[in-house]
């Protein structure tokens, strides 16, 4: 592994948004998706909480890393193993923990490269019967007609179109669709080019130019041969979806829905749909691809995992002086969240799941994978026999663990957790010498930006149970 943390420099945090220095420090966190449950504003509470465990500064791993935020935060002054079972997780990390350093002309010229401008020029031709009627639609909502954006965003999924996944009555969406396919299969047939996001995302979660340019990005990203550098393009691409989608809240639990219980079109809605999908990937991705490569490595070693929580500690030949652990809290299966960006990473046109609607077997409306991975912390049944080999793996290296965990208060009528913190205590101290429970600070979790998600703010909503052996 090389020595590599971050330092972000001057001109680049006056620059950057929703970013913040750590005291003491000249790291600069920033967000590189929207990511539920971020630890985004716990970092420096996480960082001096280990130090009070670990104060010698040993090997870190970051068990359920997520976004990255805090084994970035981590890495200025010891060496992180980021490890995830996403795939896109683990490119994030490897992006934050070892940087390329992409500068302007770097960019420039990629941005200009003879291939990229000739993929992305023949997908949008072949997106183009799409991408009209696209711009009729969002035309029409602007001169007080969203019905034709409300079916495009409802049917206007080109890969459910092709597996006949749903009725169509809008008969100049059918013409387009029909169109766009058969150009798309063309062009899949002549050039070997990946049509994945268009077909798959298209409409739904981007506009068809932004995924055809996000097509146009990843079939470039595959041909480079440098890993570290091809990671850092990628997880560029992976932030430049996460701004563009389509969707409330930012994330892919589900595609927007454009109507409200009656049918008739929710107007407030559409106003976000046309300033969402007149934004440019290409220029995002320039934007991040820019604050990626401005990342400077330090003398820390690093390396970002896909692997499950479970086999990597089975599997680990390595030292570790301190684990963190961020495992799921609730119910909510957080690869439901992220599916899009999973299958923009593994890119391997993955079989959609079904869902049963009044007795018709359904194409899911949100396009999700197959065999998502579902979390054993997410499942009543299998979350004590989870958070016990947890435990116990971690026992095996001798090393101290700070878990984060979230309380539920029946009376607060919040998200229900799958285990009382309480419950994970007695388990924990089969295993620790030493288990106490602190609070991590007045801070509140996101509630999805859904009102009937939204009960009532708990500000002691994070617990840390430490860990010591």
């Amino acid at each position: 592994m090389g020595a590599n943390s971050i330092v972000i420099n001057t001109k680049e945090k006056a620059k950057a948004k929703q970013e913040d220095l750590l005291p003491g420090s000249q790291l600069a966190i920033w967000r590189p998706i929207h990511y539920l449950g971020s630890k985004l504003r716990l970092v420096d509470t996480i960082r001096e909480t280990l130090l009070q465990i670990d104060p010698a500064e040993g090997p870190v791993c970051d068990l359920f890393a997520g976004s990255g935020t805090v084994s970035l935060a981590l890495s200025e002054t010891r060496d992180v193993t980021a490890v995830d079972i996403q795939e896109y997780s683990r490119t994030i990390c490897s992006a934050l923990l070892n940087p390329y350093p992409f500068d302007s002309l770097n960019i420039f010229n990629i941005l200009n490269d003879a291939q990229l401008k000739h993929t992305t020029e023949r997908l949008l031709w072949a997106m183009e019967p799409m991408i009209s009627h696209e711009a009729n639609c969002l035309k029409a909502a602007g001169n007080e007609d969203p019905n034709p954006i409300c079916n495009l965003i409802e049917k206007g999924c080109i890969y459910a179109f092709e597996k006949k996944g749903c009725e169509i009555e809008d008969k100049a969406l059918i013409k387009s669709l029909k169109e766009t396919s058969n150009r798309l299969a063309k062009l899949e047939s002549t050039e070997n080019i990946s049509t994945l996001v268009s077909r798959y995302f298209g409409g739904l979660y981007f506009s068809y130019t932004q995924a055809a340019q996000i097509d146009a990005l990843l079939y470039f990203i595959s041909l480079e041969g440098q890993k570290s550098k091809k990671d850092v393009l990628l997880a560029a691409v992976l932030s430049t979806a996460s701004d563009l989608v389509n969707t409330v809240g930012k994330q892919f639990a589900q595609p927007i829905r454009p109507r409200d219980k009656s049918g008739n079109p929710k107007r407030h809605l559409i106003r976000q749909i046309q300033r969402d999908r007149n934004k440019s990937s290409f220029e995002l991705f320039e934007n991040w691809l820019c604050r990626y490569g401005s990342l400077v490595p330090t003398q820390n070693s690093h390396q970002a995992v896909c692997n499950d929580y479970y086999d990597f500690l089975q599997t680990y030949k390595g030292d570790l002086s301190v684990v963190y652990a961020d495992p799921p809290y609730t119910r909510d299966h957080y690869s439901r969240f992220y599916h899009v960006l999973e299958t923009i990473c593994l890119r391997d046109n993955p079989d959609v799941s079904y869902m049963r609607v009044k007795g018709q077997d359904l194409l899911s409306r949100g396009i999700y994978r197959e065999n998502r991975h579902q979390s054993p912390f997410c499942i009543k049944s299998q979350a004590p026999e989870a958070f016990d080999k947890l435990f116990a793996s971690v026992k095996t290296f001798d090393a101290s663990l700070l878990l984060s965990y979230s309380p539920y208060s029946v009376d607060a009528q919040g998200r229900p957790r799958v285990m009382k913190v309480e419950s994970i205590e007695e388990i924990a101290k089969e295993y620790f010498k030493s288990v106490e429970i602190v609070s991590a600070g007045r801070i509140s979790h996101n509630k999805l930006n859904n009102a009937s998600l939204s009960k009532e703010v708990s500000y002691d909503a994070e617990l840390f149970l430490i860990c010591r052996p």
